[in-house]
């Protein structure tokens, strides 16, 4: 999980580490074979790895193969009162990312502790849900990453023609662009490439 500390002790969460809880770990303790959900079309594959980690609460939320808005809220709101119930406040942003503070105004312990208390209350009841929410929100079909992106850099000018994909994957890999990725317009493209449900 990924923290970064801002004034009286509130961090900030980036999009989608927080919910996976260390998505690689998880991925090389899941099984070798994980199963496929059909219901979940394209995202079949992750829903099952998911769902092969998952509590029994998740388990119920993603063994039909989608994630409706009621339960990604119910989720988050038990996610929410977890951390309440621990002394944390943590907010969740439309397009996933979250921030957490103490709710007595402290700063945050060390990121140890916190990180033991996010992953005890995502584990139970959000360690996938808004990840997955978001990921199929964004880009249903799953469609090639670099190329929905490179598209939508494109098209708001960020990047010209001879921006390619392949140029993409690798500055994505080391997380250096040669754009300005804070730019609104790049930002737009990161959450929503394909425009289907954030107005940038």
């Amino acid at each position: 999980m990924v923290l970064r500390r801002r004034a009286r002790g509130v961090a900030i969460m980036v999009l989608a580490t927080l919910f996976m809880s260390g998505c690689a770990h998880d991925r090389a303790s899941a099984p070798s074979t994980p199963q496929r959900l059909p219901a979940a079309g394209p995202w079949a594959q992750e829903f099952g790895e998911s769902l092969a980690l998952a509590s029994d609460y998740e388990a119920r939320v993603l063994r039909d193969g989608e994630i409706s808005a009621a339960e990604l809220a119910d989720a988050q709101a038990r996610d929410r009162a977890c951390m309440r119930d621990a002394g944390y406040d943590l907010q969740v942003a439309d397009d996933g990312t979250s921030s957490l503070s103490r709710i007595d105004g402290a700063d945050l312990p060390e990121t140890g502790i916190v990180d033991s208390v996010r992953r005890r209350c995502a584990h139970q009841f959000d360690r996938s849900i808004t990840y997955l929410f978001n990921e199929v929100r964004r880009n249903p079909e799953k469609q090639d990453e670099a190329k929905i992106t490179v598209a939508c850099l494109r098209k708001s000018v960020l990047v010209g023609r001879d921006y390619t994909e392949r140029k993409w994957r690798s500055e994505n890999d080391t997380g250096m662009f040669s754009f300005d990725e804070y730019d609104p317009a790049a930002v737009q493209c990161r959450l929503d490439p394909l425009g289907l449900w954030r107005q940038g």
